[in-house]
């Protein structure tokens, strides 16, 4: 079988993907097809193919005439939690009962990864490996429709509702529930992850509410 030859516009996509995921463009930045294939050094053709192929995927968005880097306010983050949690469950549950030894290993290799990632505070290469790291569970299911739903969705949530730093303090409950063939203990994982995910999100929203109050206080005084 021949090795699939990844194209110019596949490039960029990763590259894109990698970016927004690691919010070196964050939520409603625009994205000119000029200024990326100068920093890309490629033509503009494959840009705009990677361009049609991440706002299939949700990760940008047409707004007016403009493509941004999509914006997800606190209910879209509720939805996309809700059916990232399930899919997830689903998922790594599979993986502990079908995975292979070569399986394991990758998603051992992955998380350690993202740990490292994490900890050197590399953000490109935390994005990636947080992907690596997702993806090698979906593949870890031996299941080709999960995969492939896996990679729509990863890309969606793209950081969003999970952050690198609750993979990496989560995951290795995850792994040895993979690695134990412990559905059980997979889905109790899991489940734990999200609950820690939806504490900081809750965190985060308090704190920016008491800055901007804050801000406010303090104008009012001057």
């Amino acid at each position: 079988m021949t090795e699939h030859v990844r194209t110019e516009a596949e490039r960029v996509a990763d590259a894109l993907r990698d970016q927004i995921v690691a919010r070196t463009r964050p939520p409603g930045s625009r994205l000119i097809e000029r200024a990326i294939a100068d920093e890309l050094g490629v033509s503009r053709l494959p840009v705009r193919d990677a361009l049609r192929v991440l706002e299939r995927e949700g990760l940008v968005a047409r707004v007016g005439r403009s493509i941004e880097v999509r914006q997800l306010g606190l209910r879209d983050l509720g939805e996309l939690a809700e059916v990232c949690e399930v899919f997830d469950v689903v998922a790594a549950r599979l993986a502990a009962e079908r995975r292979s030894e070569l399986a394991l290993e990758r998603v051992r290799g992955s998380l350690a990864e993202v740990t490292t990632a994490v900890e050197r505070g590399d953000a490109g290469a935390t994005a990636r490996s947080v992907l690596a790291y997702r993806g090698a569970i979906a593949d870890a299911s031996s299941n080709p429709f999960l995969v492939e739903i896996s990679t729509v969705l990863r890309g969606r949530e793209s950081g969003a509702v999970l952050s690198p730093r609750v993979i990496a303090e989560h995951g290795a409950a995850i792994v040895r529930g993979i690695e134990q063939r412990d559905a059980s203990a997979v889905d109790r994982a899991v489940r734990a992850q999200y609950a820690a995910a939806r504490t900081a999100v809750r965190a985060e929203v308090l704190a920016d509410l008491e800055t901007k109050l804050t801000a406010t206080r303090t104008a009012g005084v001057r």
